[in-house]
């Protein structure tokens, strides 16, 4: 009688879980290489796509981490030097958005996160490619 009852209780919380949650959001960074050549062009790009494989409006933070320590982020038209718990300006697009970023020298040997924090269907997905540039050869 109790594991009927807990049944009954499971299967009503996870119902009113799928009424009340947001839609499924599919959501990816891509990116050229992990390992992206100082002052070279290195392509990035964020798809997100409802369940159905449908484009998703969306808005976007990109920020560059050196562990958990946002050094980088997005403001206006370019990477630059920042601090904070969420730096940056928001990227509004719709399902999807590419862009390229040059790797400073100073950049070369750390071990990086290139990070883009996505709001898309009532949802904040995270989303990372490790990244360890390279000097020029």
């Amino acid at each position: 009688m109790r594991t009927l009852i807990l049944l009954a209780l499971a299967a009503l919380l996870l119902c009113s879980t799928a009424v009340a949650g947001s839609p499924p959001v599919k959501a990816t960074l891509t990116a050229t290489t992990s390992t992206p050549v100082v002052n070279e062009p290195w392509r990035w790009t964020v798809v997100v796509k409802d369940a159905r494989g449908k484009p998703l409006r969306a808005k976007m933070k990109l920020q560059i981490l050196f562990g958990t320590l946002v050094v980088g982020c997005w403001k206006g038209t370019a990477i630059t030097q920042c601090t904070g718990t969420s730096p940056g300006t928001w990227i509004a697009f719709r399902g999807k958005r590419t862009g390229t970023l040059t790797w400073p020298q100073a950049s070369v040997g750390q071990k990086l996160t290139f990070r883009a924090l996505v709001v898309a269907g009532g949802r904040m997905l995270r989303l990372r490619v490790p990244v360890k540039v390279q000097a020029t050869t």
